[in-house]
């Protein structure tokens, strides 16, 4: 039987946008209760996507290779991967960290990477909820602020971070719009603790020598400053609406961090090594 010209033109389409979203979007399975998504620094930008018209375009450059380094850290200090969701597509063509209007502008392959980019996060958390209850998305980035510092976002504004630690630890609806809600019910610290004590991932960062904020050396931002609270990802995928996984987003400065592929591995190592310190304290487990 002869087949219709138009089904073998509609299924040749069909078999040749599969290959292409999983080229543009890159899901790892991995083994411990760690997620990093990675959505900017894609350099892919294919002719039949159409160029996005508004939003942010610029990429995040070297935070692939830098959390290539961070996997490598990992899978040597604690014996295992974490999952792993990158996005190759340049941000010309489509913005993961944003919703879908937004992220895909009505293109269809970049909806369809998009939906491929979230699954592949929902799945993650939903493997690490089941086998270890608990966990940790890292949403990397990076920026060129003037303050080099390597910013951590929970969903806590710029203005909120001003407040003493009394009014953070007694705003029960901030804590609850948080991207760690679930973590701060786990952790023996309180909530301004884990935003910016010794043992918050800033403090324990600077540990190793990396800038933070929030950090116990810088609470909140100075005046006129930027810094990224964080975006989709971390709301999409923290916390803040339920399970138990909480999310970070990680702005990385282009200075000492992202700059070189030896910056890269000092931090990656950095941020591996506060991890572990990070996971008995608030966790109560460890990674390994």
């Amino acid at each position: 039987m002869r087949i219709p010209f138009f089904l073998l033109l509609l299924t040749t389409a069909l078999v040749a946008q599969t290959p292409a979203r999983e080229e543009f979007i890159e899901v790892r399975p991995g083994t411990l209760p760690v997620i990093l998504t990675v959505p900017h620094g894609g350099m892919l930008k294919p002719d039949n996507v159409l160029a996005r018209r508004y939003g942010v375009t610029g990429m995040d450059a070297n935070t692939i290779p830098l959390s290539e380094m961070i996997m490598e850290e990992m899978e040597a200090r604690f014996g295992g991967r974490p999952h792993a969701i990158i996005s190759r597509l340049h941000r010309t063509k489509l913005d993961p960290n944003r919703e879908i209007k937004e992220a895909a502008q009505g293109d269809p392959t970049a909806e369809a990477a998009w939906h491929r980019f979230h699954d592949g996060a929902r799945k993650a958390c939903e493997a690490v909820m089941k086998r270890h209850g608990m966990g940790l998305l890292l949403d990397i980035h990076g920026h060129r602020h003037i303050d080099q510092r390597v910013e951590l976002g929970y969903l806590v504004k710029a203005e909120q971070l001003k407040a003493s630690d009394a009014e953070l630890n007694a705003d029960a609806a901030l804590i609850a719009s948080t991207s760690i809600r679930d973590l701060d019910k786990r952790s023996p610290q309180t909530f301004a603790q884990l935003l910016r004590g010794p043992q918050s991932l800033g403090g324990l960062l600077e540990r190793h020598g990396a800038r933070c904020l929030p950090s116990p050396s810088k609470a909140y931002p100075g005046l006129m400053a930027g810094y990224f609270s964080g975006v989709y990802d971390v709301a999409a995928h923290g916390s803040r609406n339920g399970g138990t996984v909480s999310a970070i987003q990680i702005e990385c400065p282009w200075n000492n961090v992202r700059d070189r592929p030896d910056n890269q591995r000092l931090f990656a190592r950095a941020l591996v090594e506060s991890l572990g310190v990070y996971f008995e304290v608030h966790f109560g487990k460890r990674l390994r």
